[in-house]
């Protein structure tokens, strides 16, 4: 496990790479861009003494896990998609069993779960869930964690790949002053998305079971693989789990309560050409690239790329190309909070593709469409109390609710389909799917006191009436 610092705050290099290549695990004070002296900054407060109790253990454990290679992968064969996902498994039940959440176990699709019984026995029971994969958008082996301590509001420069946190250009950066930010070495991504809820988790409900006194209903835990490829959901059994209501811990900004997301496609286009060697190419070849080129040059990139739109509007992304003269293929993704709106990008998407392709009579296309996910509002207005618990929750623990919708689904989408109504709260952690990831120790604290409080409010007679 990665150790502090001593309070001179020289660098304390990891022993797992040569001297030379190797990475600082934490930073004390740093020097700012341009002048020659150490910034000394006072700690921020956490928000409650319960919170900063967690820190510590939280932040032990999410950077054991961030280690751990989870990536998920596109296309699986089976579940879980990658071999890391049940080390990461393995190594959870073997804490969840030592907090004493004694049934604790990983079946053979890589779901991890594990119960919590409630303090008087009569008490709904109420999910919490994360995810343990990481995704495929950004390399995702040797993770490592590098802690920086008492954030200074300056840029961040990372030790590998030129990777900088710019809080000109990240506005969440700015109110972290003072606060233990955690990134990676730069060329990596962080896995806060999902490792830092699955910490959270962790340490709330392991401080629970060593808290006896503290009121709370029966607690029932779920890891998920392969949330990142749209699959968490696909085998989690929900009769089995046995819940009311559940909650991700999969969200970023301090406060959050998500209650709805995009509504998702995947849209995939086969161009099949005619392959020719390009000596002997005139008049003959037709380039299956080249077709899928114009394809995505052709898609409205001012009114439906990802880079152009915000807030409700929705977008068609285009996020892989891969083939060869003779055959190539366009995945796209497809996100609207609308199902409608939803509808009419994936067939502007199939006129594009239809329209270059009958350019060339000799060329052909295959389109296929894959549903993902739909918006979980639709099935979350019909039980709002279970909102009303967590944003109590997150207001016991002082802070201010932000109710938002996501730009993106979380398993919660899926389950609450299915009929298990989950909500996401969140995490900490920012700018996901990225080797510039991040996440305050802070607001990790923070939000797993807010699952503490959470199990407080469902303890209460009240819950027995939104159960009934």
């Amino acid at each position: 496990m990665l150790q502090a610092l001593p309070a001179c705050g020289r660098l304390k290099r990891s022993g797992s790479l040569p001297a030379a290549e190797a990475v600082p695990t934490v930073v004390g004070r740093r020097r700012r861009p341009g002048i020659g002296i150490l910034t000394s900054v006072t700690p921020a407060p956490y928000t409650s003494s319960l919170a900063a109790s967690l820190a510590p253990s939280l932040l032990e454990r999410f950077q054991g896990y961030a280690q751990i290679d989870t990536q998920s992968r596109r296309d699986r064969s089976g579940s879980p998609s990658t071999p890391g996902q049940l080390e990461l498994g393995r190594r959870l039940v073997g804490e969840l069993v030592e907090a004493g959440l004694v049934d604790a176990a990983l079946d053979p699709n890589g779901y991890v779960t594990a119960t919590l019984p409630g303090s008087a026995g009569s008490e709904p029971v109420i999910g919490l869930i994360a995810h343990m994969d990481t995704s495929p958008d950004a390399p995702g082996a040797g993770v490592q964690p590098v802690v920086h301590r008492d954030y200074d509001g300056a840029v961040i420069e990372l030790p590998r790949g030129g990777t900088r946190l710019d809080p000109e250009r990240m506005p969440e950066l700015v109110a972290k002053g003072g606060h233990d930010i955690v990134t990676s070495s730069g060329d990596t991504l962080l896995g806060a998305d999902d490792k830092a809820g699955v910490a959270e988790i962790v340490t709330a409900v392991a401080h629970l079971a060593a808290h006896p006194e503290l009121p709370r209903p029966t607690l029932r835990v779920a890891f998920t693989p392969d949330e990142e490829i749209g699959e968490g959901a696909t085998l989690f059994d929900i009769p089995r789990f046995g819940a009311l209501c559940a909650y991700t811990m999969d969200g970023s900004e301090v406060g959050e309560v998500q209650d709805e997301t995009f509504s998702a496609d995947e849209v995939i286009a086969t161009l099949h050409g005619v392959e020719v060697h390009p000596g002997q190419a005139t008049g003959k070849l037709v380039n299956a690239l080249r077709l899928a080129a114009h394809v995505v040059a052709e898609l409205p990139a001012q009114t439906l790329a990802p880079e152009t739109t915000s807030g409700r509007e929705g977008f068609i992304h285009p996020y892989e190309i891969s083939g060869n003269p003779g055959v190539a293929e366009i995945r796209a993704i497809v996100r609207d909070f609308d199902d409608g709106l939803l509808r009419e990008h994936v067939e502007l998407f199939q006129r594009t593709a239809r329209a270059v392709a009958a350019r060339e009579p000799r060329a052909r296309l295959e389109l296929a469409v894959h549903r993902q996910y739909r918006n979980m509002r639709t099935h979350l207005e019909a039980v709002p109390y279970v909102i009303a618990a967590a944003e109590e929750a997150i207001r016991a623990e002082g802070m201010t609710v932000r109710r938002t919708a996501i730009r993106g689904g979380t398993d919660g989408s899926r389950l609450s389909e299915m009929g298990l109504p989950t909500p996401n709260i969140f995490t900490g952690g920012h700018e996901y799917h990225s080797v510039r990831e991040w996440a305050s120790v802070h607001d990790m604290a923070s939000a797993a006191a807010t699952i503490i409080r959470l199990a407080e409010v469902w303890s209460r007679p009240l819950a027995d009436e939104w159960a009934a």
